[in-house]
């Protein structure tokens, strides 16, 4: 982009992290700003200090924006997005993490001429490019669903054999003997918190660093800078299609762990049961494969479900292991043949793997047990379609009684997703109830009436169904949800709650109110006689 013609830019959402960056760097460009936002925050005060004018609303219907282009983010509800757009037809727009990718991607093909190579370092646009990758072994995993427990059952397994870890994952960071929260809704944190926690990852002399990355902060360009020893991937199902728009660009998303951010002797671990596999193998020169289904260079066979957890045998090419894994849900046998491959290939043996991996503890709100007796309840972050299909098939063997399943969806987001979610429902669950998950400002009654028009296309016709979505405006109706599966379980049920999990917040509005699936759940528990 030829940043000298540009004159004057709007900017819809200025107070954002990723919005105030590039306005530091526009403005250091001397190129006239207008910012739109709802409420002051300290980004957008830092931004008002250096003169860039800044109106606290969204704009008005009709009304006309300035300058020679206009970036919103993708967290406007949509028919905002349409409405704005469709007012200033003509006018060009860019996504807010896109036109951060276009910066980037200029720097790295060093399209940039001398005042705007000045204006990116100085807007600390993108500082991970001034991290040194060869201090410490750097891995990321990427997928759909089951990053985070992978990358915690590897820095389960270094740890436990004598390393010193450091693990960045959506749910939170370790750091030596610390634990970070990395906020809430979260996606892989932006490149400047994620600067922030490597300095104090090297501080700290950590031999290893696994990163969670997600397709978001891939597309984004948050990871720009950083180049890994190893990648794993754990699955590529249909998710943040309101986003990439396609499967096809989300799998490019997701290849760009590969294209943009492996060493040049960096190895690749796939899941050959993927859908996603031959398009990841074809740019990989250099990848072990893992397989729950067939034999490759790790995969699994005999596996036994029950209460206490998994066992199964593991393959390593003619040595077989019998592997004991203290945690629910048949997937995670996938998850940890990822983590194998890639302690295999850091230098651990199979058989301190398997035996390190047998004190493994699950992560918080990943198939977390609440309570086993009179009736079991489980609290998981399932909140995909592939997602809530697994976890419902991997629990549906543990109960001889019903199971009973609350979940909601998230406002303005992956709207195709809602009645695949509610088919499985009725198709694994004796009870299906619909409650609120962040529903933001889109009506909460038509989210769960689009669940339920799934859920009614499943073919179940003993299943029940109930609704809790009388307001779009109060934590209440996800709390009366939980408390009427409760009231609902008897002796010998199972009650799975998904989509919140470790989340800190309900999200109504613009408000995030604070909530814990697993605080709630057990406060009610203790009034349910």
């Amino acid at each position: 982009m030829n940043y000298k013609d540009i004159k004057k830019v709007t900017i819809l959402g200025i107070g954002g992290k990723g919005a105030h960056y590039i306005a530091k760097f526009l403005n250091l460009l001397n190129i006239e700003i207008v910012g739109y936002d709802l409420k002051e925050n300290e980004k957008s005060k830092e931004l008002e200090e250096l003169g860039i004018e800044i109106q606290y609303r969204n704009p008005n219907e009709g009304e006309k924006l300035e300058g020679d282009f206009f970036l919103y983010t993708n967290d406007l509800p949509q028919e905002l997005q349409k409405r704005i757009t469709g007012d200033n037809k003509g006018m060009s727009s860019y996504e807010m993490g896109f036109f951060y990718h276009m910066i980037i991607e200029d720097y790295e093909k060093n399209d940039m001429d001398k005042v705007t190579k000045g204006a990116f370092l100085g807007s600390n646009i993108a500082p991970l490019f001034k991290v040194d990758c060869s201090k410490m072994k750097y891995i990321g995993i990427t997928g759909t669903d089951g990053k985070t427990s992978s990358c915690t059952m590897i820095y389960h397994v270094l740890k436990e054999c004598g390393f010193k870890p450091a693990l960045i994952t959506t749910v939170s960071a370790k750091i030596g003997e610390k634990e970070i929260d990395t906020g809430s809704h979260t996606t892989t944190p932006n490149s400047q918190a994620l600067f922030e926690l490597i300095k104090q990852v090297e501080k700290e002399e950590c031999t290893h660093i696994i990163i969670e990355a997600t397709s978001h902060g891939l597309q984004q360009g948050r990871l720009a800078g950083l180049k890994f020893d190893i990648v794993g991937y754990t699955n590529i199902t249909k998710e943040h299609l309101d986003y990439h728009k396609t499967w096809e660009n989300y799998v490019s998303a997701k290849s760009l762990l590969i294209k943009k951010h492996l060493k040049k002797d960096g190895l690749v671990v796939l899941n050959k049961d993927d859908k996603a596999y031959d398009l990841l193998k074809d740019i990989s020169s250099n990848h072990l494969d893992y397989s729950i289904k067939d034999e490759t260079d790790l995969f699994s066979k005999d596996i036994v479900s029950n209460s206490s957890g998994l066992t199964f045998n593991l393959i390593d090419n003619t040595s077989e292991y019998f592997v004991s894994l203290p945690i629910l849900g048949t997937y995670n046998v996938s998850n940890f043949l990822l983590c194998t491959g890639i302690c295999k290939n850091l230098g651990v043996g199979i058989k301190d793997i398997v035996e390190k991996i047998s004190l493994f503890k699950t992560v918080e709100g990943r198939m977390q047990v609440i309570q086993q007796r009179p009736f079991t309840v489980i609290v998981d972050y399932a909140h995909t379609p592939n997602a809530i299909n697994v976890a419902l098939t991997s629990v549906r063997e543990l109960t001889k009684g019903r199971m009973i399943h609350v979940f909601g969806s998230a406002g303005h987001r992956d709207q195709y997703k809602r009645p695949e979610m509610g088919k499985f429902s009725n198709q694994l669950a004796d009870i299906t109830i619909l409650t609120a998950e962040d529903c933001r400002q889109e009506s909460l009654e038509k989210i769960n009436d689009a669940i339920e028009e799934g859920w009614r296309d499943g073919g179940n016709k003993e299943s029940e169904i109930y609704r809790f979505d009388y307001t779009n405006r109060d934590v209440m109706v996800r709390r009366d949800a939980i408390k009427k599966a409760l009231e609902l379980a008897k002796e010998g049920d199972l009650v799975i709650i998904t989509g919140k999990a470790h989340e800190k917040s309900l999200c109504f509005g613009q408000i995030e109110y604070p909530w814990d699936d697993i605080v709630e759940v057990r406060k009610l528990l203790t009034t349910i006689s």
